[in-house]
């Protein structure tokens, strides 16, 4: 016993005496990649370009129609601008204009709108908001439309001359 004694006092002397052994620990290092990737803005309106269309002047009624079909990979908006807020009359200046209504509609008649030209002279008047997140393919739509001639007054009716105007219809990407 009592060398089992001497025995512990030794090892505790020791370890007393001895510099307590140092705490290793394991290396470690790292990388960090940051990543970034972008996709573009999409839109596509068809018809695009520029047309003409007769407009019969004596005719308040529906003076044909017009489908667009549209998508963009982002949301967007569909919006209507009138140049001269109507049929401009050329020979007396832009004195006598005629307003006239956009009408139009969704698939199956849905989402009708009705814009006035003089409403859209030189200020965009939107007709669809999409707020949608989607890829181009899944995110569109479709418009049938007609234009009709609204005469104000008799006075309007009838003058003879050339009338224009040039009916803007934009897609936008609201990013």
């Amino acid at each position: 016993m009592k060398t089992m004694i001497l025995g512990s006092f030794s090892a505790l002397a020791l370890a007393a005496a001895s510099p307590a052994m140092a705490q290793v620990t394991g290396d470690s290092e790292s990388y960090t990649l940051n990543l970034a990737g972008t996709v573009a803005s999409n839109c596509e309106l068809i018809p695009e370009g520029s047309g003409t269309s007769n407009v019969d002047m004596l005719n308040t009624g529906n003076q044909g129609a017009l489908t667009i079909a549209y998508s963009c990979n982002s949301p967007y908006t569909v919006s209507l601008t009138s140049l001269n807020g109507g049929m401009r009359h050329a020979e007396s200046a832009g004195a006598v204009v005629i307003d006239y209504d956009v009408e139009a509609q969704g698939f199956f008649g849905t989402n009708q709108t009705t814009t006035n030209s003089a409403t859209m002279a030189g200020t965009p008047v939107v007709i669809v908001t999409n707020t949608n997140w989607q890829n181009i393919l899944t995110n569109g739509g479709l418009r049938t439309g007609n234009l009709d001639l609204s005469f104000d007054s008799i006075g309007e009716y009838a003058v003879a001359g050339t009338y224009s105007d040039q009916l803007t219809i934009t897609l936008a990407a609201n990013l």
